[in-house]
């Protein structure tokens, strides 16, 4: 939970302008794509109700991990003793780019990879894989790790790498200097560290994408999906969805959300609008609150409805539509507070938490395939 709220918080922001986004490493025709950047000097980073938001989650991290019967890892001291990561780094930024299809039995074919930019010590890298007998591998060049035992030894401090079978995904762990991870299949790495080096082509904004992005603000994060170029299904090809984007920034006091579907006729983008306006217009009555009803369903009422005021009026030009939400930074911070404020209580309801954490966690197996193991 710790793990991904500071992903959340503490990666989401970036004052770099749309073209300047770190796509290095991730394939050029990329069809999903998720790209941040540095949060320093965002109120989203730098207001004293983040701050005091962070520390809170801190603690409500510590008490989900103990409350389990045999507790669970804490994984913000994990990363930053045994590797030197420090999840809340405003410095931080990732860069993820995928491409799916059909493989062998329907079963989806997944290439790509995942660059993370943060500040690590290759050295105590080393010495946990080693000291937790985790498998290594060469692929492109350098060699990392196996990714999967990597993440089991990191979730569970006792879990012993384990014997892989035939059908084990391939996934490496590359620590390719003191600020860059990658995480990649051997079969992309050669191209994926070509591109990291700018050697070779890597996935780019278009001109439209620098717009859209543009409109934000301080862009702090990007996500496209290229439709055409996943596996489809009926239900998909219903609603005539082809792509879309969302991009999310900081302007003014406001934290700023756009979302852009573009669909394969402005007739099913006008449909697909009329649909979205018809929910938004019963919204008000569907989140009214009945004094009767418990406090803590009249708080996720409220947050709904600051939600949904904070919607501008939906947009259909041709066959794309597209939506803005626009919600003050510190409203923002209160909302997470106050689903804060829930989860604690269902925590005590369940029985609360120990004093003390325990770290343990389910391990894992896997062995990347056609790589060289040492």
């Amino acid at each position: 939970m710790r793990l991904l709220l500071a992903s959340l918080l503490a990666t989401a922001g970036a004052a770099l302008p749309a073209q300047q986004f770190d796509t290095r490493g991730i394939p050029a025709d990329a069809a999903i794509v998720l790209v941040t950047a540095p949060t320093t000097g965002l109120q989203i980073n730098t207001s004293p109700a983040m701050k005091a938001l962070r520390e809170r989650a801190e603690k409500i991290s510590l008490k989900a991990a103990a409350a389990g019967p045999a507790g669970q890892p804490n994984y913000d001291k994990i990363l930053r003793e045994e590797f030197g990561v420090d999840t809340n780094d405003t410095k931080n930024s990732f860069a993820l780019g995928l491409n799916v299809s059909n493989g062998a039995n329907g079963a989806p074919d997944f290439s790509g990879a995942a660059i993370l930019h943060v500040k690590v010590d290759p050295k105590k890298v080393e010495a946990f894989g080693k000291k937790r007998g985790i498998a290594t591998l060469t692929a492109g060049g350098k060699t990392g790790w196996n990714a999967l035992q990597f993440f089991a030894a990191v979730a569970d401090p006792k879990a012993q790498p384990q014997a892989d079978g035939p059908d084990s995904f391939q996934l490496g762990l590359f620590v390719v200097d003191a600020g860059t991870i990658v995480i990649v299949q051997p079969k992309d790495a050669a191209n994926c560290f070509a591109s990291l080096a700018g050697k070779s082509p890597a996935y780019a904004l278009s001109a439209a994408h620098k717009s859209f992005v543009a409109e934000t603000g301080k862009a702090y994060g990007f996500f496209a999906v290229n439709l055409a170029r996943l596996p489809s299904t009926p239900e998909l090809e219903q609603t005539g969805l082809a792509s879309a984007a969302m991009a999310f920034g900081e302007k003014g006091p406001n934290q700023v959300y756009k979302i852009a579907a573009n669909f394969t006729s402005a007739e099913k983008a006008k449909t697909s609008g009329q649909q979205i306006q018809g929910f938004l217009a019963a919204a008000p009555l569907l989140l009214a609150i009945d004094p009767a009803e418990p406090a803590e369903q009249q708080a996720i009422k409220k947050m709904g409805a600051d939600l949904v005021a904070g919607i501008q009026p939906l947009s259909v030009n041709g066959n794309q539509a597209v939506m803005t939400i626009s919600l003050e930074t510190e409203k923002l911070i209160g909302m997470v507070s106050q689903i804060m404020d829930i989860a604690e209580k269902q925590m005590e309801a369940q029985g609360g938490a120990a004093p003390t954490p325990a770290v343990k966690a389910s391990g894992g197996k896997k062995k990347p395939v056609g790589a060289t193991t040492k």
